[in-house]
Formats: structure tokens, sequence, C-alpha cells
């Protein structure tokens, strides 16, 4: 039986999931993986606070004792990027696999971080940094590796299109954003979101998958009171590089993501030989993004 031995770096939404789906998973995958799932440590600000369903004895305020502590791999689940930076970076230097849904540190330090690694001889694993639990990464560093890619479009982020599709059942934009808060899909500070950064952050880590080409024009658009439609990300080979585009567009009743609502994201790759590849699924919440993560951990691991 193998085993994996897992220090976790925080212990939020993401991180809360993560630990639930273990658990909930463990026994399972022993049996059909041969795989015996450890968290030996995790990382948490504040140890007074409670953590359902997490034994105590794990937390510490202290992430040395995470990353340096007995542990084959690193979970990171702060966000954010100067922190988190730094512990990802600690991980690699001490040779430990890393696995995160951190889109803003891919799309900050991706490139820096990732030739680090490949040094270390160790392992990113980000599947979970885009679409939560719709497995897009894989189908594009995998499934989709034999191809040409032409372009990548995708309703990206699941706050806004949870937001969008409420108004267009008659709610307006400021409940619709309370509404999406009060499930957990956006944050008290919903401007990333709105705004069409996430979104952007997303398109940018697909596109460095994708295309080996630079990105020669970005232009981001986020939603307001008034928008309506879904927000769009895109990403397209032109001349000189790569086109990035986030900006709200309707779609015709026939199109694959009319049918896209709520929290749910989706993504059509077109390939130079496969032509066009749907995915969908759901792309905010703890669970989703915590199945992203752990299936990377199996594949790290």
């Amino acid at each position: 039986m193998k085993r994996i031995r897992i220090g976790l770096l925080g212990c939020g939404t993401v991180g809360g999931g993560f630990v639930r789906l273990v658990n909930a998973e463990r026994e399972r995958i022993r049996t059909r993986y041969g795989v015996d799932l450890e968290i030996t440590r995790i990382l948490v600000r504040d140890l007074d606070k409670s953590h359902a369903g997490v034994d105590r004895a794990l937390l510490t305020t202290n992430a040395l004792e995470v990353i340096d502590g007995d542990c084959d791999l690193v979970v990171e689940a702060i966000g954010g990027v100067h922190t988190a930076g730094t512990f990802v970076r600690r991980a690699i230097a001490r040779g430990r696999d890393v696995v995160t849904a951190n889109k803003a540190l891919l799309a900050a330090c991706g490139r820096e971080l990732f030739r680090a690694a490949a040094e270390r001889g160790v392992t990113i694993g980000f599947e979970a940094s885009v679409c939560g639990g719709v497995p897009v990464i894989g189908a594009l560093r995998r499934g989709l590796a034999g191809d040409t890619i032409e372009s990548i479009t995708g309703i990206l982020n699941g706050t806004c299109n949870y937001v969008l599709s409420r108004v267009e059942q008659g709610v307006s934009f400021s409940d619709a954003v309370v509404h999406a808060q009060e499930r957990g899909f956006a944050e008290a500070d919903p401007s990333l979101d709105l705004s069409g950064q996430d979104a952007a952050q997303k398109l940018r880590i697909l596109a460095e998958v994708a295309f080996d080409a630079p990105v020669h024009r970005e232009v981001v658009r986020g939603i307001a009171s008034g928008t309506r439609g879904k927000l769009i990300a895109e990403a397209r080979r032109v001349a000189g590089g790569v086109e990035l585009l986030v900006e709200p567009r309707r779609v015709g009743i026939d199109h694959p993501f009319a049918r896209v609502i709520d929290e749910q994201n989706a993504v059509v790759i077109r390939g130079r030989a496969v032509g066009e590849v749907f995915l969908s699924g759901r792309g905010a919440g703890s669970m989703p993004t915590a199945a992203a993560l752990l299936a990377d951990v199996l594949e790290c691991g």
C-alpha cells in the first residue's frame, strides 16, 4: 500500500473542503488505487477557531511545521500571491510536490515556479486553479497534447455566471450578488470576480498551458448592473501571438453556453485536428475545488 503524507496550508473554505473530501474518500481510494492518504499537519491562522471535522491535534500556526515536517506533498489552499508564493517556493526547495488552487499566484508567478519545480525535480499540480471540478487543465496537458490548440472559449467565473443567471430570472443585480455571497460563491468583496480579473487570471493560466506563444493583446471587461448574457473568456491565436479577451456577450439559445447556469463553468477547446471539445461542470464552491485538488494529489503522489 502506497502512502501519501500531505501537509495542508490553509483550512478555510477550500482547505476545509479538502479535509472533508479526503476523510470521505480515503477508504475508496485505498481499495481502488492502493493509496493511503494521510494529512499530517494543517496550517491555520487561529488555533482557537472551530474547524468542523478536523483533528485539532493536526493544527499549527507555523507554516514551517507543515512544509518541513513529515510530509511527501504540500497542498496550498491559502490564496493570494506573496505569502502563498513564499510557502510554495519553500516547499519546492525542500523537494516537496505542490498542489494548489491558487490562480492568482500562478497567473503572477507561474513561469518562475514551474521552472524552479523542474530544476528541483518536483511537480506542481494546478487543476483546481481553473474551473473547479472541470478537468480542463488535464484535457489540455494530456488528452489534447497531440493536437495544436487554436482557441479556448469559456465561462470561467462561477460567481459572475450565478449573478447573471439570477438577473435573467428577474432578480436585481445587487440582490444576485448578495445571494452569491450567501451561498459561498462570492467573497465579501466581490470586485475581483465582477471586474473580470478572476476570469482573466484563469484565462492566462489556460493560455500558458495551451499556447507556446506570447500574449499579444489582452482586454478585460467585467459585469455590472444592466449586464445581460454571459461573461465569456476567450484565448485565440492571432498574428504575433495570443489574444486574450474577457467580456460580457449574448449567446444564442442553441449555443452550449446557454445551458450553463448558476455556478457552473464551461469551456470549448478548439483543436486543429479534433475540432471542438466541450467541458462543463461546477466551477465554484469548496467541494468541486477540493475534488480537483485531490485528483492532483493522487497524480503527483
